[in-house]
């Protein structure tokens, strides 16, 4: 079986998915490679309110709207924080990536459930993939690597990645009306774990640069917040962003595959749907080198600020507790509350960040 198109998208979530639907829109013959349409990815899944209208998102997608987060600090010290002119909306993955591919498919993107193999050749690009029971040459101009954390994409070419590992469950029965996000050396050393509220109960997790002992953290994390776990726990990787990876010539990279999950928040949502628009932005121009252009002009020194805050307040307990009694201040709540929940991509709100946060960069 031989295929052609323009565009070869590998993986369906948000990044392929949003990146097929632009260039479909724009006229670009585009296939859209996903490996298995069923996958559930462990995630909280929380969107900001504000993508489901950027990206034309149905709102039925929605389980449920979180108007209130709740840190917990190392210590114990609990603090609510309203989410004033925006909400955090939380949907079933599963679900949500395949209404993403549903609309790619509905404006002219060519869907199909296959398995990247191996690039096979260049200019073009041929790429070998399992489709069905058959083997199949699929022929591009361009390819985006949108493939997750675990890229066949990247491996295929060399490049390694760094990732935390996570371990988490979803679990019925239990009700929260907040996002929590607890820190503590204990069960969370240099990240933090969590409960989301579900559509059926919570989504519980943690995680650690190590996974030896990520399944124990879990353990202690479910101890100290109060769950019991039913034993049916997931352990999965979670990209660690360098902002060094882009694209090779016309193969880019987007979402998970290039560790485009924002640092100290963890979100990846958001900001993959933002690389695949980038993505095919950059094709449909016809210079695939302004997709790096693209994507550091919104979010470089959104991200490098995000990871020096990460490094210093998630380095120990001392560090984790003093960033709770900071979010105590109302300019600081207002300020993550721009820069975080409602996208907010003017100059002056990093700024605001950088001068209330300038004395932990250096």
């Amino acid at each position: 079986m031989r295929l052609s198109a323009k565009v070869l998208v590998i993986g369906g979530g948000p990044a392929g998915a949003t990146a097929a639907r632009f260039l479909a829109d724009s006229g670009v013959n585009v296939i859209l490679l996903e490996r298995n349409p069923s996958f559930v990815k462990p995630c909280g899944g929380g969107v900001p309110l504000s993508a489901f209208e950027e990206f034309s998102i149905p709102k039925a997608l929605i389980k449920k709207e979180v108007e209130i987060i709740r840190m917990v600090s190392p210590m114990g010290e609990r603090l609510d924080i309203e989410l004033r002119a925006g909400s955090l909306a939380i949907v079933e993955r599963w679900e949500f990536d395949r209404a993403l591919r549903n609309k790619a498919e509905e404006h002219g993107t060519k869907v199909i459930e296959g398995e990247f193999i191996r690039i096979l050749g260049y200019k073009p690009y041929k790429v070998e993939a399992n489709i069905g029971e058959a083997k199949a040459e699929i022929v591009s101009e361009y390819i985006i690597a949108a493939d997750g954390v675990n890229s066949k994409v990247r491996t295929a070419l060399g490049i390694k990645s760094q990732a935390f590992f996570t371990a988490s469950e979803r679990i019925k029965g239990v009700k929260t009306d907040f996002c929590e996000f607890w820190f503590g050396s204990s069960h969370a050393p240099n990240f933090y774990s969590w409960v989301f509220p579900t559509a059926d109960g919570v989504s519980a997790g943690t995680g650690s640069f190590k996974i030896g002992n990520v399944g124990v953290l879990f353990e202690r994390f479910m101890e100290r917040r109060g769950i019991k776990s039913e034993g049916q726990k997931r352990i999965y990787r979670l990209p660690i962003w360098k902002g060094n990876l882009y694209n090779k010539d016309k193969i880019i990279f987007a979402g998970d595959s290039a560790g485009q999950v924002m640092p100290l928040a963890y979100e990846g949502i958001y900001y993959a749907m933002k690389a695949g628009e980038f993505a095919a932005g950059a094709i449909i121009e016809g210079k695939a080198d302004n997709y790096k252009k693209m994507w550091k002009a919104r979010f470089q020194k959104r991200f490098t600020l995000m990871n020096k805050l990460r490094n210093y307040f998630l380095k120990d307990d001392d560090s984790a507790e003093r960033l709770v009694v900071l979010h105590k201040r109302p300019e600081v709540q207002e300020t993550s509350m721009k820069l975080w929940l409602r996208k907010d991509s003017s100059r002056e709100s990093v700024k605001d960040y950088i001068r209330l946060f300038g004395k932990f960069l250096s």
